[in-house]
């Protein structure tokens, strides 16, 4: 005789999900990236999903001058916190998903009893609490910041990307434990090495000098510890005799960082690419030899995972994130410990036999990394928050 267990209605039921995405002007590109990415692999699992996206209204267009940009910071925070929910509710769905913690106040306007929204970090606070060297939010962001992620606590799910991330959300909003899901990020099949003429080309494109370079992808704000990124290429220059450059893409270096750069004397081996699109990242990766990311505290570390996936080892600080997610894959030194993060990169660029160790233990940790496993997880939660809702 067979026994039913209720966690067998729950896997049966394969709902209709709606993802509410974020919007691609909201300075928050991993945010997006991460739903698109998602409802990718949501649509091909086996059996699919029945997956809707919702997006937010347009974002107010900006007069380029004072009152410009004043109208148009009021009118982002109207967007997100006014004309957002009011599109929202009423929508229908079997669960609705909010894919950026930073749009949990939409939670109420769906229904907290149907929806699962997913957690990335909550920094803001983290810097509020001073846990952040030299970071301090702004009032206005961190009001705005409190009043959405104080909604995730009545959520009927809470997805968290790492365990690190669900700690904070456990201590800092005091969620219920039992309403908390870790389900890791992925990385998507094509971060990968790349073909050699890919890799030239952008060399090219970009003027990155023929020299070993270290590589830093992302925002440049306090947590990210660009002056200790700084640091560390100051001391494989001049303790460790080596010649080697930064390449820093995405947000560009602060007025600050930059003169640091100029007091190390760093300015001419610093590349800032800017922005690099997705499908040029891979090749970018492959031409550096190191990622180095001595982050202060992260919620994931997608850059980490993405360089490995491609064959470039990396570099990171040990905060609790880093090593939930890149384990030993990664070389890893504390982030205010300059000697031995150099240390670190010095050995992977000097010493041919630890390059390849660290390159063959990348490339196996990404495989746990993968969207498809992604998708399943979140789809058990689905089901579960649509056999109790």
């Amino acid at each position: 005789m067979s026994v039913h267990h209720p966690d067998d209605d729950a896997a049966s039921i394969r709902p209709r999900v709606n993802l509410y995405l974020v919007n691609p002007s909201d300075c928050r590109p991993s945010m997006d990236r991460y739903g698109r990415t998602l409802e990718r692999a949501l649509r091909y699992l086996d059996p699919p999903l029945d997956v809707h996206t919702v997006t937010p209204p347009p974002w107010p267009q900006r007069d380029d001058n004072l009152f410009g940009r004043l109208a148009e910071g009021v009118g982002k925070y109207r967007v997100r916190y006014a004309d957002y929910p009011r599109r929202v509710s009423g929508e229908s769905a079997t669960v609705h998903h909010v894919v950026d913690h930073a749009y949990a106040h939409l939670a109420p306007a769906l229904g907290t009893r149907r929806t699962v929204v997913t957690c990335h970090d909550l920094m803001l606070l983290r810097m509020a609490d001073g846990l952040i060297p030299g970071a301090r939010p702004s009032r206005v962001a961190l009001l705005a910041f409190r009043y959405s992620v104080r909604h995730l606590s009545q959520a009927a799910r809470v997805v968290c990307v790492s365990q690190a991330t669900a700690d904070d959300v456990r201590r800092l909003l005091d969620c219920d434990p039992a309403r908390l899901h870790v389900v890791h990020s992925g990385v998507a099949d094509h971060f990968r090495a790349p073909p050699a003429e890919r890799t030239a080309e952008l060399r090219e494109r970009l003027g990155l000098p023929h020299i070993p370079l270290l590589l830093h992808v992302g925002g440049a704000d306090a947590y990210k510890n660009i002056e200790g990124a700084l640091r560390v290429v100051h001391a494989l220059r001049q303790t460790h005799g080596v010649d080697c450059g930064f390449v820093k893409a995405g947000q560009r270096l602060t007025s600050d960082q930059r003169q640091l750069a100029r007091s190390l004397g760093l300015e001419p081996w610093i590349v800032e690419t800017g922005y690099v699109p997705e499908p040029d990242l891979p090749a970018l990766y492959a031409c550096c030899q190191v990622l180095l990311a001595p982050s202060h505290w992260e919620g994931f570390g997608w850059p980490a995972l993405e360089a490995m996936a491609c064959g470039t080892p990396a570099v990171t600080s040990d905060c609790p994130a880093f090593r939930e997610i890149a384990g030993d894959a990664a070389l890893q030194a504390p982030a205010t410990d300059t000697r031995g993060l150099a240390a670190a990169a010095a050995r992977l660029l000097q010493d041919d036999a630890a390059r390849q160790a660290a390159q063959a233990r990348g490339l196996s940790l990404v495989q746990r990394f993968r969207w498809e496993r992604t998708a399943r997880e979140l789809a058990e939660v689905y089901a579960a928050v649509a056999a109790t809702a």
